[in-house]
């Protein structure tokens, strides 16, 4: 993989790059919230809130259409050998934000709320399901949980993930194990390394894309060097 070097906090996308980002992330989080509302509907609330953290009865819901209310999604995503892949999200919200200076740019500080473990399950849930509808198609008759386009945006930007290692093993795919409530494996994507250079310090990570979504639009591009222990350094993107 060819190794990508930055002289400064800035990563540049190509525009067909960032059209297929911003197309694809609202695509991926209509399906995320397919699959949770389901999950909403039908899970009782024990199980809810042992897998998820807090009961469905807690979660605020919009009072006029239903939709539960989320802060902006962060969703992560690496530009891997077969192209960008989705490989999971979490939840920010706004926590404060800091006025324009002469010496600090107008900027948004967020918190970053623990949506791994539901990001993960969700994932799980999605990939199960496509697996099954992909199988079993021929007797599901015309309308099965997914539309045809909604197989094609998981078949291209999703990442099989399982909670068990055996469906990789047996395919021969790498894995990365994530520890939590429960394990849950998902194929490794492999992120194009990255060295950065910034006010005379020399960075080394991996090049990771996040992708910020509200409701239903996309928001902007935040990519970011991830380090070996996990820290990230964001950068601003940068449209050819």
């Amino acid at each position: 993989m060819v190794r990508k070097m930055v002289l400064s906090q800035q990563i540049s996308y190509g525009k067909e790059e960032f059209l297929e980002l911003e197309s694809a992330s609202v695509k991926v989080k209509q399906i995320y919230d397919k699959a949770f509302k389901m999950l909403h509907r039908y899970l009782p609330e024990s199980v809810w809130k042992f897998w998820i953290g807090v009961p469905p009865s807690q979660i605020k819901k919009n009072s006029e259409d239903g939709d539960i209310q989320e802060g902006t999604i962060f969703q992560k995503w690496i530009q891997g050998p077969s192209g960008w892949k989705c490989i999971g999200c979490e939840m920010h919200h706004v926590e404060n934000i800091i006025p324009e200076t002469d010496e600090t740019p107008y900027k948004h500080e967020y918190i970053f709320h623990n949506g791994r473990l539901q990001s993960m399950l969700l994932q799980v849930i999605i990939w199960s399901q496509f697996e099954e509808i992909t199988m079993f198609r021929p007797f599901l008759g015309d309308v099965p949980f997914y539309t045809d386009e909604e197989m094609k945006i998981i078949s291209s930007y999703f990442v099989p993930t399982y909670v068990s290692e055996t469906p990789l093993k047996q395919l021969g795919k790498p894995y990365k194990k994530h520890a939590m409530k429960f394990p849950v494996y998902q194929e490794f994507i492999s992120a194009p390394p990255l060295v950065m250079h910034s006010d005379g310090e020399v960075q080394e990570g991996t090049w990771m894309t996040g992708v910020y979504v509200d409701q239903t639009n996309f928001l902007r591009l935040g990519p970011y060097l991830k380090n070996i222990d996990g820290r990230r350094t964001f950068m601003e993107a940068f449209i050819d």
